[in-house]
């Protein structure tokens, strides 16, 4: 499959809806000024104080250096969650569907209802990718057994294999997620260690205990 059929679905600001509403929006104090004094009188025959010398320019922080590719043979393993049939174009024309999947999931508590979780972590699915672009997006936990899937859920299998395995910077999920995802959009397969399968690529989410500072890890399927 050519790979603009898998565009980043995060480069849209509209996916991150649901993150924001799941969390409480971080205040930014602006400074407000200082309040101007009245100058002061001069004394008589005041010796001039002598002309500060300028700071040197602070010099800027380097970005963070991106985290390295790695190579894993993974085991398989079982996924239940919701899950939505979407497309980039849809997510990125603010109908998209995972906004609500994530917001219904993180604040209505549905993960909270799958039996035998394995880890309190997340797992983003990708699978059934087509030529027209759209793919399932399952939003899930790790089971150990899927033999009791509650109502309106699926199962999806993470065959064991091949991955790539690429680590977000930590920080605000809509700005370190895209990111993550146009990085991978633009490595070569020499970079990535291989070909993309595109059958199955799945994101890892540790417990989330601040919405407004995450990191991602993709796993990307290779040939």
């Amino acid at each position: 499959m050519n790979r603009a059929h898998r565009r980043c679905v995060y480069c849209s600001p509209m996916i991150f809806a649901a993150w924001k509403l799941a969390l409480l929006p971080a205040l930014v104090l602006l400074p407000t000024g200082l309040q101007q004094q009245p100058a002061p009188q001069a004394a008589p025959a005041a010796t001039p104080a002598p002309a500060a010398t300028p700071a040197p320019a602070a010099t800027p922080a380097p970005a963070p250096a991106a985290s390295p590719v790695k190579v894993e043979n993974q085991e398989g393993f079982t996924v239940v969650g919701v899950t939505v049939r979407t497309n980039n174009t849809a997510e990125a024309s603010g109908q998209g569907q995972i906004p609500g999947l994530w917001q219904n999931a993180v604040m209505g508590g549905q993960l909270d209802t799958i039996p035998n979780k394995v880890g309190d972590g997340m797992v983003v699915v990708y699978t059934d990718y087509a030529a027209n672009g759209d793919f399932n997006y399952t939003l899930g936990v790790r089971v150990s057994a899927a033999d009791k899937i509650p109502d309106g859920m699926v199962k999806r299998t993470i065959p064991a294999g091949k991955y790539a395995v690429v680590q977000s910077a930590e920080g605000a999920p809509q700005e370190v997620i895209p990111a993550l995802w146009q990085r991978i959009g633009q490595m070569k397969p020499e970079e990535m260690g291989g070909a993309r399968a595109y059958q199955v690529d799945f994101e890892t989410y540790p417990p989330i205990t601040d919405f407004s500072n995450m990191q991602t890890t993709a796993h990307i399927g290779l040939k």
